[in-house]
């Protein structure tokens, strides 16, 4: 009789399992089914969504402009690509016992060649992102755009969080 009740008990416990199962497959079915709208607290995650969540862009805005970040990303990483690639020719030739000085020259033209192409997209990448915006949203782009390059906005709120409000030399317009 013991082995009955033992038996029993794994036979409800086998169906209580089961349906736990089939609810947890239900709801995943349910759930990821849905299409995800395209909203900045979401996007935050993905590449571009923090400038997204920094702007406050609506669901169409924030489509132009993973558009335009789309396009940035095309351009400049076959150029990325070429930086690095001539950073290692020059830590090369640095490492020769004869480095050739020439040749050195010669490669840092090219670098700075390719980062002026890099900086001409990065301008023309935020030109697009201003037709996109709005007036107080290009305030916002701007004091992004100024933060990443080194360059803290001056005034009143707009102080560089890492120096305490000390500006650099070099920034002002």
């Amino acid at each position: 009789m013991d082995t009955y009740k033992k038996n029993r008990f794994l036979f409800w416990l086998l169906i209580f399992l089961v349906v736990v199962n089939l609810s947890a497959l239900a709801t995943f079915l349910i759930f990821s089914t849905k299409p995800v709208p395209v909203s900045c607290g979401e996007s935050a995650s993905k590449p571009g969504g923090a400038l997204c969540e920094q702007l406050g862009l609506t669901s169409a805005q924030t489509l132009e402009v993973e558009k335009i970040n789309t396009l940035y990303r095309d351009v400049t990483t076959p150029i990325v690509a070429e930086i690095k690639e001539k950073r290692m020719e020059i830590l090369d030739e640095l490492n020769k016992d004869n480095p050739d000085t020439m040749h050195l020259n010669n490669l840092t033209l090219d670098l700075s060649t390719l980062q002026s192409r890099m900086q001409r997209a990065s301008f023309r990448q935020f030109l697009e992102l201003k037709t996109v915006c709005t007036p107080e949203q290009v305030k916002r782009l701007s004091a992004l755009y100024r933060d990443l390059y080194g360059c803290p906005m001056k005034g009143k709120g707009q102080q560089n969080r890492y120096r305490h409000g000390k500006g650099q030399q070099g920034c002002e317009k």
